[in-house]
């Protein structure tokens, strides 16, 4: 364990058992085909990343910094870390960013496994935190409720442009159906709750912005 701690030795990994179609078809039916990140359906046109929340080979915690190893790798082929994302929340932004509240608290060898509970990560991970206990949408811009949800936000980059204009997009046409829905539009009322679903695209910001139909 000395060498890999010296970054001597570095574990390897086999992205065909992580990335294997099973899983990725099994993440798929659990986040109904949206990104875990960014919550936008992207199946169509991309096939995805299994994305390890923790990260396996290393993490930083400041951009620029080198990456420290080694990373959580006694959780490389555990499902319970691996999330289906879009390439962009994966490649451009999270890489191997893992940030703890407390970095005296993080887990360094497989040894301490059962500490993982006293981490505190500070992104949101998804299935575990309520993501509306953190961040909240004024229209279609995202907003941290706490330091969890304002780090999200800014490292997974789930305020930037050509995104906010996408949710800005569905927003107006929710917003339009939700005036009817107010006026008594059952159809619309019904149409309003299932888009608040978790099933949904971008559900969060639907359920921030329209709280009174649901």
């Amino acid at each position: 364990m000395a060498d890999y701690d010296a970054g001597i030795r570095e574990f390897e990994f086999d992205p065909n058992i992580y990335g294997h179609s099973s899983v990725k078809s099994a993440l798929v039916g659990l986040q109904h085909g949206k990104c875990c990140f960014c919550e936008s359906p992207f199946r169509h046109i991309s096939p995805g990343d299994v994305e390890h929340f923790r990260p396996k080979a290393g993490f930083f915690i400041l951009t620029g910094n080198a990456i420290s190893k080694p990373g959580y790798y006694w959780l490389a082929y555990n499902f319970s870390n691996l999330y289906l994302s879009c390439e962009i929340c994966n490649r451009t932004f999270k890489r191997n960013y893992f940030p703890l509240a407390y970095e005296a608290n993080r887990v360094r060898s497989h040894h301490h496994h059962t500490d993982l509970p006293n981490e505190s990560p500070l992104l949101i991970q998804p299935e575990e935190d309520e993501p509306e206990d953190h961040i909240t949408f004024n229209r279609e811009i995202p907003l941290g409720i706490d330091t969890k949800g304002s780090v999200t936000i800014e490292r997974l980059g789930l305020d930037r442009y050509d995104l906010n204009e996408e949710r800005l997009k569905y927003y107006e046409l929710m917003a339009y159906i939700a005036d009817k829905a107010r006026s008594g539009d059952t159809i619309a009322s019904q149409i309003i709750k299932k888009a608040s679903l978790p099933s949904e695209r971008y559900s969060l910001m639907i359920r921030c912005n329209f709280s009174d139909l649901l």
